[in-house]
């Protein structure tokens, strides 16, 4: 039995008095020590029940003692494996908020050079005002410069009509075929109403009637021979010929609003002309360019449907209305048509050449030039931003004719290093 005691119990050693454990144990620990005390009574309840029969009760006091440190030692390595297992995440979380104060503080110093530091620059010496030359351009619909409607101020009946629409035709061609017999008619009737009213009122006259019977026959008189005049001039009419509506200029028949053998009322609109020998194109220019649009200078125009065309034309209007939506505002271009290339309601580009006065400036030194332009001006040795209109531009400058002045010194380079008031020293002076 006690070979057998032997090889089951540890030899047993007299725990220290530092031996306590008082680390709290993890949940895997106290399963781990539970389950050993359990196997552990197993072993003490046989042996104690093998030790009653033989009457053995000091071998069995030390199997409990042994048991007893068992558990202790079980207890103390659970316990270095817990402190062992989260020592390195507290090492890791150490790391990481001593590498957030390092660029922390790098972020700091960088943003105190920013502000703080001397910045040597490149300068661009402004000179004197120039009288600059620059394309502007936008696109417009050609429109017909002049329309006429066809009338007659008398009734008459159409014989024939002559022409369609979409037909061009030329000055003096004639339109409508009118009625003679019935002009001729009216001109008789209108004769003979004067002779009449002539006749009435001598007889009035010589019979030395009352006053207000003489006054209404001149009255009666006048009205009459009017009238008579006034066919007379509207039979030679020159858009009258021959009995005759002909076409007063070189164009096109937009509309035809009268057939043959209806009779139509005085001044009635039978048909619709456009002048085609020269034509109105209406364009959109940008805001930016109202200072270089001017009367009477020359433009360029290039039809959309026809690339290789191009026509030339004078500025004979300035609309003085911008257009809210698209930042422009109404040029008219008038433009000859002697090949009649052109036609009403068609699009085209338009290029004017405009000129004024302006200061030019590296390219690169002038910040968002589309949209509220500013450049760094130095003045007792610092950089503070200001605000400049850009009037145009070429490929390598822009044109600034607001917001500088005569040998004002802008910064080229670097830009982007720079802020409002950064104090700087200058490398060098460009021209």
């Amino acid at each position: 039995m006690d070979e057998r005691r032997s090889q089951v119990l540890p030899e047993y050693t007299k725990p220290s008095s530092d031996d306590s454990v008082t680390e709290t144990l993890p949940q895997h620990g106290k399963k781990q020590t539970s389950a050993s005390k359990n196997e552990q009574k197993v072993i003490v309840s046989n042996e104690l029940n093998a030790d009653a029969k033989n009457g053995k009760g000091g071998t069995v006091a030390r199997s409990l003692s042994s048991l007893l440190h068992s558990s202790k030692a079980s207890i103390q390595h659970s316990t270095k494996s817990f402190k062992k297992r989260y020592r390195r995440p507290r090492a890791m979380n150490i790391t990481a908020i001593v590498a957030g104060l390092a660029l922390l503080g790098f972020a700091i110093y960088t943003l105190w050079y920013a502000l703080m530091a001397t910045q040597p620059v490149t300068v661009f010496r402004v000179g004197k005002q120039q009288l600059v030359t620059q394309n502007v351009g936008g696109g417009g619909l050609i429109d017909a410069k002049q329309n006429f409607n066809l009338q007659f101020p008398l009734a008459e009946r159409v014989m024939a009509v002559m022409v369609k629409p979409g037909d061009h035709i030329k000055r003096n061609q004639a339109l409508i075929r009118l009625d003679p017999s019935q002009l001729n008619a009216q001109v008789q009737q209108a004769s003979n109403d004067v002779a009449a009213a002539q006749a009435y009122l001598n007889s009035v006259t010589a019979s030395a009637v009352n006053p207000i019977t003489i006054a209404a026959a001149q009255q009666a008189y006048e009205v009459a021979n009017n009238h008579y005049h006034a066919l007379l001039a509207q039979t030679n009419s020159p858009t009258l010929h021959n009995g005759n509506l002909i076409s007063p200029v070189d164009g096109m028949v937009i509309t035809v609003t009268i057939n043959p053998g209806e009779v139509f009322t005085a001044n009635t609109i039978l048909m619709t002309l456009t002048d085609q020998s020269s034509l109105i194109v209406h364009t959109q220019i940008p805001l930016a360019n109202l200072q270089q649009v001017h009367l009477n200078a020359p433009a360029q125009i290039t039809p959309s449907a026809l690339p290789n065309v191009t026509l030339n034309g004078t500025v004979t209007a300035i609309i003085p209305k911008a257009n809210a939506q698209t930042d422009t505002f109404q040029v008219d271009i008038t433009v000859t048509n002697t090949q009649q290339l052109l036609i009403p309601g068609m699009s085209a580009y338009v290029r004017l050449q405009g000129q004024q006065n302006a200061f030019v400036v590296p390219r690169i030194a002038v910040l968002n030039p589309d949209h509220e332009s500013s450049v760094y001006v130095v003045q007792h040795g610092h950089a503070y931003l200001k605000q400049v209109h850009v009037a145009g531009s070429a490929p390598d400058v822009f044109y600034v004719d607001s917001g500088l002045s005569t040998n004002d010194q802008i910064v080229v380079l670097p830009l982007n290093r720079l802020h409002q008031g950064q104090v700087v020293t200058i490398n060098s002076v460009e021209q």
